[in-house]
């Protein structure tokens, strides 16, 4: 009798544990999703030539540029950040992006790797990068997500941000 009440026990124990897992896994289904297409106007980039002359790890491109909704083209903040070149060989230049997309109800920090032909300063057209969701501030306090950039053959740079919180 006390063996069956010590199994019984464990199994309320086991099915409780169990039940609290699944509620707690359960929280999934709240989180709401959202996605912004923005794309990157004209926009002033600043190349900096840090070390050897020419393409070298290190140099780096600041930039500050318009940023506008990507369905009826409708100013929706601007976009602002740095690129590292972290490696470089004969084909392509590996890039380290840290960037900050300013909208009219947060921020949204962007951060992650990209690569460039050498020699070209802009990604490969039509080539996706997804980097990802850092941190943000106001509505975007709470995100997490990916940033999935290309360029397109008109020179503009799409973005796909695709949110969680």
């Amino acid at each position: 009798m006390r063996r069956h009440r010590r199994a019984t026990g464990l199994l309320s124990i086991a099915a409780a544990g169990l039940i609290f897992f699944a509620v707690g896994c359960g929280g999934d289904d709240d989180m709401e999703m959202e996605q912004i297409n923005l794309v990157a106007t004209d926009g002033g980039v600043s190349e900096i030539d840090t070390g050897r002359k020419g393409p070298s790890e290190g140099d780096m491109n600041v930039f500050d540029t318009p940023l506008v909704f990507a369905d009826d083209r409708e100013s929706a903040g601007r976009l602002i950040g740095t690129q590292t070149t972290i490696s470089l060989d004969d084909q392509k230049e590996i890039v380290q992006g840290l960037f900050t997309i300013e909208l009219e109800e947060g921020t949204i920090v962007v951060g992650g790797v990209s690569e460039y032909p050498r020699g070209n300063n802009a990604l490969t057209e039509d080539q996706e990068f997804e980097r990802a969701v850092i941190g943000g501030t106001g509505k975007y306090s709470d995100v997490m997500g990916t940033d999935t950039t290309v360029l397109n053959a008109d020179g503009e740079y799409e973005h796909e941000l695709r949110l969680e919180n």
